[in-house]
């Protein structure tokens, strides 16, 4: 009787094992990660100073997408860029427009898809001395799953470019369009604000040590 108590338990635990790794394949399978979407690469001609060439309102960009999937490719629709200049610290107007072709990605595979549009308005002027533009995306995806497409999914991020004078990025590095909001940061130093967020912290400090030595 106890034999067979005892071999009743093993198949249930082996069938709650299976069913437990069957249900983690199943999500390892299923889980997605969304692809990730850059600005690589921004020229506009009428900001290069040694050009010389303010009429010239051509605006070029690469936009770079990264696909972090091991074994998920991604099919994208048309990319809808969007391109606005900052007027004031929280306030932009719009340049212009563009579409990349929709296309396929593989898995853990970068593409550089390139760009350009016809900026209209002014599209030069600086606020406190420099210019800035704001870098908007949409697109709607498709993730491959072994045979199969999953339903779409609607990405869109944005990111806040300043351009130097020779009508580049000022930073190279490809800038990441996430979720930062159409608005220029002020000039104060980045560690401002994360070294105020410890005073608290450090007057604790103090005070335990005050008590500690009137003790």
């Amino acid at each position: 009787m106890a034999a067979a108590s005892e071999s009743c338990c093993t198949r249930c635990s082996t069938f709650i094992i299976t069913i437990g790794l069957t249900a983690l394949f199943l999500w390892l399978s299923l889980r997605v990660d969304e692809p990730k979407c850059y600005i690589d690469y921004i020229y506009v001609p009428a900001l290069n100073k040694t050009l010389n060439s303010p009429k010239n309102h051509t605006l070029s960009f690469t936009l770079k997408l990264v696909n972090p999937n091991k074994d998920k490719g991604i099919k994208y629709d048309a990319i809808n860029v969007s391109f606005k200049i900052f007027v004031a610290l929280n306030a932009t107007r719009s340049l212009g427009n563009a579409t990349v072709d929709h296309f396929y990605q593989g898995h853990q595979k970068k593409a550089l898809k390139p760009g350009s549009l016809l900026a209209s308005g002014n599209f030069t002027a600086p606020v406190d001395g420099k210019v800035f533009y704001r870098v908007d995306f949409e697109t709607a995806v498709k993730y491959k799953i072994l045979l199969w497409y999953t339903k779409r999914d609607h990405l869109w991020g944005g990111a806040n470019v300043e351009i130097a004078d020779s009508g580049l990025k000022v930073y190279s590095k490809p800038v990441r369009l996430g979720n930062s909001p159409p608005l220029i940061e002020s000039g104060a130093p980045e560690g401002v604000g994360r070294y105020r967020a410890l005073l608290p912290f450090f007057f604790a400090v103090l005070i335990l040590f005050d008590a500690h030595w009137l003790t």
